[in-house]
């Protein structure tokens, strides 16, 4: 699907969107439901939720201790975002880009988290997005709520915002309450809400690498990435996915063995191959070409190479990132783990989505379960794992109205004050609005900054 097909049909459904919530509203099946709008999403309020919130709250020395590590921690994150972004603009404004090169760099549909829009994640994963969207954003604002509590501030409502699919949840304070509290227990609040999306995203990252992860086993085999056109692996019907297991009656285990193997062929011989193609065992002859065929210029020293027309699987290492991230070459290992949907959209590989799957045994306990239940468990593992990184990530960010940009804020107003002792309340509020403000519209120029390049 073409970027253009995306949004034309991403814009059908807000138009869809758009007259249901109209008819709606007209009818006061909205109001009925105690739904109101919020511009042009869909405010849900309710009291309900409250009581769990106030008992989880109540362990107040232990959150009052998550709230203050969270701003210690918030701060850091922080400042590691902002040095990358700055970074990262150095970086492009030292390239000297092609017109070329400026139009294969990431455009903005890149930073929106839609499904069949954002190219790096298809359209097939909609249900784990709007899942791991949802458990992000609940466990985000709940955060915020039981730090409230634990706060002895008010809490007006809960809620969840709707735009088509839900975008947000909300605990709503008491606004009067919290600006007049301590300055550390509003920090605490806001710190909150990227912290706990950090740890939801640890503790999926456990389960994911080291109990279902740890239960994928790669089989035997040299694992095809791509096919060249018009070649004798395209007409044996060789694809993408596809495993070689045996080629000129040789066992092959891996990529070494079969350019081993494929290496004492001559050119023009038809040999025996055998390869796993979705889950079936295919066993078939094949002519093998030379690769003087297939290269430019031509080198008479490649007239005697063989070639089957495969590009095979180098990537084999990243399954062992997966399984555990924090020893395979950390933080590379890490990386890797976090940078999947990238890596998978530029290079076409990815071990958890098919035709890769189809290559993997289970083994363990886990074996018991259907491969497609097993491959969903771990797919939504690792967009919940992802979603809630980004989450956090994008809110530590000193931007009004994130949680970064208040507790800036915060940091600024505390810091004027031990500068200027006597300084007035006018004029405090003023240098601190000030500076957030300037601080604010810099960092999201930084963010925005490579979408810029593209089109100048």
């Amino acid at each position: 699907m073409s970027v253009i097909e995306g949004l034309l049909i991403f814009f059908a459904i807000v138009l869809i969107y758009f007259v249901l919530v109209i008819v709606l509203k007209n009818r006061g099946v909205l109001e009925k439901f105690n739904i109101s709008l919020y511009g042009p999403a869909l405010l849900l309020r309710t009291t309900r939720g409250h009581g769990f919130l106030k008992k989880i709250a109540s362990k107040i020395r232990f959150w009052k201790a998550f709230g203050s590590f969270g701003i210690v921690f918030c701060f850091i994150t922080m400042l590691i975002m902002v040095t990358i972004f700055i970074w990262q603009a150095w970086m492009f404004l030292e390239l000297d880009l092609t017109p070329e090169q400026k139009a294969d760099l990431p455009g903005p549909e890149f930073a929106l988290i839609l499904p069949g829009i954002n190219p790096i994640i298809p359209l097939e994963y909609l249900f784990y997005i709007i899942l791991a969207l949802f458990v992000a954003i609940i466990v985000h604002e709940f955060s915020h709520g039981i730090l409230t509590i634990a706060g002895k501030i008010k809490v007006k409502s809960l809620g969840i915002l709707y735009l088509i699919v839900p975008i947000g949840a909300f605990c709503e304070p008491d606004e009067e309450e919290l600006k007049k509290t301590e300055t550390v227990k509003r920090m605490r609040v806001f710190a909150a809400g990227p912290l706990a999306n950090f740890t939801v995203a640890f503790i999926v990252l456990l389960l994911f690498s080291f109990v279902f992860m740890s239960a994928v086993q790669p089989a035997d085999g040299a694992e095809i990435l791509y096919i060249y056109e018009d070649t004798p692996a395209e007409e044996i019907g060789l694809s993408t996915g596809a495993l070689i297991t045996s080629i000129n009656d040789t066992q092959v285990k891996d990529i070494e063995e079969f350019r081993s193997a494929i290496e004492k062929i001559n050119p023009n011989h038809e040999v025996n191959i055998s390869y796993l193609k979705n889950g079936d065992n295919i066993f078939t002859k094949v002519t093998l070409t030379s690769v003087y065929d297939y290269i430019t210029p031509k080198n008479e020293s490649y007239k005697n190479t063989s070639f089957l027309g495969v590009g095979l699987n180098s990537y084999g290492g990243y399954l062992s990132a997966l399984k555990n991230p924090f020893t395979y070459d950390f933080p590379h290992g890490f990386l890797l783990l976090f940078a999947l949907p990238i890596f998978g959209y530029y290079t076409g590989y990815n071990p958890l989505a098919a035709p890769f799957t189809n290559n993997h045994e289970i083994t363990g306990p886990l074996s018991i379960l259907p491969s497609n239940v097993f491959w969903g468990i771990i797919t939504a593992l690792y967009w919940i794992f992802w979603l809630n990184i980004m989450v956090g990530l994008f809110n530590v960010l000193p931007i009004i109205p994130l949680d970064g940009g208040f507790l800036f804020n915060d940091a600024v107003g505390s810091a004027v004050k031990k500068i200027k002792k006597d300084v007035s309340e006018e004029t405090h509020k003023r240098i601190v609005k000030n500076v957030s403000l300037v601080v604010s519209l810099t960092v999201l120029f930084l963010v925005l900054f490579p979408f810029f390049i593209k089109y100048i």
